[in-house]
């Protein structure tokens, strides 16, 4: 049986590690509403940085780099608009090959 192939996008949103996690656990709780992100969580990502990482299902008729710039420019303006300096990087990509 052949099943439909799912576009997402992958990655992770950086944040100082001054960032309080308790914030950055209830960015992540607030984007779990939206039925798209497919997994999200916190972690540390280097020695002075936190990250919610992510997987974000794309829609059928999305696809491609016109889809992550889409989702990259309304994220980042919104989390610019909250975090001012203290989002300080990302690593997001697609298309994403999901072994398991």
């Amino acid at each position: 049986m052949q099943t439909e192939k799912q576009q997402h996008i992958m990655g992770l949103w950086k944040f100082r590690d001054t960032v309080p996690l308790e914030t950055l656990r209830a960015v992540a709780a607030l984007w779990a509403r939206e039925p798209r992100y497919i997994q999200l969580y916190v972690r540390k990502t280097s020695k002075d940085q936190i990250g919610i990482g992510f997987s974000y299902q794309l829609l059928g008729d999305e696809s491609g780099r016109q889809a992550q710039d889409n989702y990259f420019e309304t994220t980042s303006d919104l989390l610019r608009r909250k975090f001012g300096n203290d989002l300080v990087g990302w690593d997001l990509a697609t298309p994403v090959e999901i072994i398991k």
